[in-house]
């Protein structure tokens, strides 16, 4: 939160309604990373350390935590260059872009800039990154994202599926060592997750 934040405090009720939403999610992909391996279980990681990000800012606002915003600008800064460079690792690797792996750096570097010090952010790049926090809320929410192919292609053969230990011929592996089979409820349960940690991050924007 930045000091401009600070001029028009969120309600106690509003940080704690985000704060509980947020460590709903934060438990969801945590207990994903728990049963994943390789690249699915660091996708959900970095999405937990994105949602226990939200839940500091959240519950501890900047005034009287100013070190521990700090500390958590130089930790996300490393976060989102570790993904930009995870972008690019899989892009050689696979041949092209991982679409799940790019929304979660551009998430990350979101989060960066929301832990930039007062006044550091301009009222247009804010206004931009609502924009797509919002965009993000809907498409995630609604499930449009899967209606892109490639993105389809990638999405539900990875880090939506479940911890199924087993899988029929065709499974995909990445759970345990084992196949994975993302369902539907798994699927969309992970969607939403990522639907509100970009509404939670998008109402603190908007109300800075």
């Amino acid at each position: 939160m930045t000091g401009s934040m600070e001029a028009a405090p969120l309600p106690p009720w509003a940080r704690a309604a985000w704060a509980l939403a947020l460590c709903v999610v934060l438990a969801l992909h945590l207990s994903h990373a728990r049963v994943m391996s390789g690249r699915h279980r660091w996708w959900h990681l970095g999405h937990t350390a994105m949602a226990a990000g939200m839940v500091s800012m959240y519950a501890l606002p900047r005034m009287g935590h100013e070190q521990l915003y700090r500390a958590g600008l130089v930790v996300f800064a490393l976060l989102t260059l570790a993904l930009l460079s995870a972008v690019l690792l899989l892009r050689r690797r696979d041949g092209g872009l991982d679409p799940l792996w790019v929304f979660s750096a551009a998430d990350m570097l979101v989060m960066t800039c929301m832990l930039l010090p007062p006044a550091r952010l301009a009222p247009v790049v804010e206004g931009v990154l609502v924009a797509y926090l919002a965009v993000q809320t809907v498409a995630w929410a609604l499930g449009l994202w899967e209606r892109v192919p490639a993105f389809r292609a990638v999405a539900r053969a990875s880090v939506f599926a479940t911890g199924a230990r087993t899988a029929p011929a065709g499974g995909v592996p990445g759970v345990g060592g084992a196949a994975a089979v993302p369902t539907a409820h798994s699927v969309v349960a992970v969607r939403l997750t990522l639907a509100v940690m970009s509404a939670g991050m998008a109402f603190m924007l908007a109300a800075m």
